[in-house]
């Protein structure tokens, strides 16, 4: 992500980059491989891995995708990629009901929320506060960036709103041309699967009548 980010900078030095991310990523897994390891990587899998930030995370994308990108225009990408539209209750789920239990969810963290432990060991309250702060390490740069974007663009508030709600993504050039390969070679039949089964009829089974054989190959 770093490098896609700054290709220019990065890209020529991937290797290096690389390298240097994994003895980084090397040194911060070194502290749980000691005696009191065990403690740190409880730690770090309450609050980091399966707790807040991660569902923090999700739900800003989900609400990202399917009401900033919009459901509807999700919807038919995942058409073009597989070839058939998918069941409407995926289309449910992604605007209404996995926002809503993720809410759910967040919200019965804090009302049953425990303090961390591990066995009969309590874990001080420095070692929580920690904790939460590994948590908003992550958390904190969804309204951080959101904040920064509003104060540092130009324009109204509503200007400003409607630019940073606006998707900015391209398709490349080359996405493009084998899409549009894509249409008119199967422009006859939606589903990209039983296209390639009619070719390997066509190629392997020429005797047979085409639905005969269409029929065999599924």
């Amino acid at each position: 992500g770093l490098v896609d980010n700054w290709p220019e900078q990065l890209r020529p030095h991937r290797k290096k980059f690389t390298l240097g991310m994994t003895v980084f990523m090397c040194l911060l897994g070194l502290p749980m491989i000691t005696r009191g390891g065990i403690y740190v990587f409880q730690l770090m899998d309450f609050y980091a891995a399966s707790g807040l930030s991660l569902l923090w995370c999700v739900f800003f994308q989900t609400i990202a995708i399917c009401w900033v990108f919009g459901a509807k225009k999700f919807y038919l990408c995942i058409e073009e990629m597989i070839g058939y539209r998918v069941s409407m209750y995926w289309y449910v789920c992604w605007v209404f009901l996995a926002p809503a239990f993720m809410v759910f969810i967040f919200v019965f963290y804090f009302v049953r929320y425990s303090p961390i432990t591990m066995g009969a060991y309590h874990y001080p309250a420095w070692g929580e506060v920690l904790g939460f702060a590994i948590s908003l390490s992550s958390m904190l740069w969804v309204p951080g960036y959101a904040i920064y974007y509003l104060l540092s663009t130009k324009g109204s508030w509503s200007e400003v709103l409607r630019q940073g709600v606006t998707p900015v993504i391209k398709p490349r050039m080359e996405a493009v041309m084998a899409e549009e390969k894509a249409r008119l070679t199967y422009q006859d039949v939606r589903d990209v699967e039983l296209n390639i089964e009619e070719d390997l009829c066509d190629e392997s089974f020429v005797s047979y009548d085409s639905k005969k054989c269409l029929g065999e190959a599924l």
